[in-house]
């Protein structure tokens, strides 16, 4: 009696831990920021950098590094070290600091520039790999690798509008225990709107409607698209450049909708305030710091699980970036 009462405790704790466990990589997961396609990036620098853009036959900006006809193709590599601290985005506490090194390889392609009666459409296809570890020693076991992939339609209209069209895949996998943590299959649609303030100020507002299809880790008897979604954002930032440097503070809300499993009901509001200082060396080669902030505020869904959590991030990241 005695060795089956000491089994049924071991396995109630490996249960309960499994448990826990999954809820903390749920958390992370649904919480990660993932990499943006860089056709956006590209759309909102400073029209300061007249290496960045010339005029098309319809007025709109053409990105002048893509080609004409053809396929234009980018790679780039970026490394990151910073601390957070809320790593694995719970409640107060639960939450534990630490140092995060990320190293992200990235690529992609333009195929080919279209100029349309009042825009330049381009299309893209693009993937990045991020490998995510935790300097803290018991966070270790949720180190992770993230892959993530788009095809994006971008329309860039000359009063500085543009308009995007893509699909989006996501995918983290436990470097621990080499498995699938989470997947994400994410059709998107978005605006965006890039304008001068002054000769060394860009504005820009960014909205975009998603639809997230995920599976993700989960204990037998849970359902693994707990973290479907339907997401909103609304987004407004500032490049300001200044001497040889480029800072750019942004604000970004975010609301997400649930309707699956224990997370039916569930509804998230997210604050994400951040300031990023560039210092470009060269033309393929700069220096970043940055820090950041996010609050989440989340009604419980059905399972009566507290989602709410707050996170501070401050680092230093190096870029390399090479076109052809």
């Amino acid at each position: 009696m005695r060795i089956l009462n000491s089994s049924l405790l071991l396995a109630l704790s490996v249960l309960v831990a499994n448990g826990q466990n999954a809820n903390k990589i749920q958390n992370r997961s649904d919480s990660a920021s993932r990499p943006q396609p860089a056709p956006l990036n590209t759309s909102s620098q400073s029209p300061k950098s007249d290496q960045s853009f010339s005029k098309s036959d319809s007025g709109a900006q053409r990105p002048i590094s893509l080609k004409n006809k053809g396929i234009s193709t980018y790679f780039g590599y970026d490394s990151k070290y910073f601390y957070r601290s809320n790593p694995l985005a719970t409640d107060s506490s639960a939450k534990q600091a630490t140092g995060m090194w990320t190293n992200t390889f990235y690529g992609g392609s333009g195929l080919g520039v279209y100029d349309m009666d009042s825009a330049v459409v381009t299309p893209y296809i693009g993937a990045s790999w991020t490998i995510n570890d935790y300097a803290e020693g018991d966070l270790g076991q949720f180190n992770y690798n993230s892959t993530n992939a788009y095809a994006l339609l971008l329309a860039q209209y000359g009063n500085g509008w543009s308009v995007r069209i893509g699909f989006s895949y996501a995918m983290d996998r436990s470097t621990e225990l080499d498995t699938e943590d989470y997947r994400d299959y994410s059709p998107n649609i978005g605006v965006m709107k890039a304008y001068s303030l002054s000769s060394e100020t860009t504005g820009i507002f960014d909205a975009s409607i998603s639809s997230h299809d995920t599976q993700t880790f989960v204990i037998p008897g849970m359902n693994p698209g707990k973290l479907d979604n339907i997401e909103y954002s609304l987004s407004y930032g500032l490049n300001h450049t200044y001497g040889d440097f480029i800072i750019s503070p942004k604000y970004k809300l975010m609301y997400k909708t649930y309707d699956t499993g224990g997370n039916d009901g569930r509804d998230d509001l997210t604050h994400i305030l951040s300031l990023k200082i560039d210092y470009p060396v060269s033309d393929s080669f700069k220096l970043s710091a940055f820090t950041g902030f996010t609050s989440r505020d989340s009604s419980a869904g059905s399972d009566n699980v507290n989602y709410d959590y707050e996170s501070y991030d401050a680092g230093a990241s190096l870029g390399l970036t090479a076109r052809f």
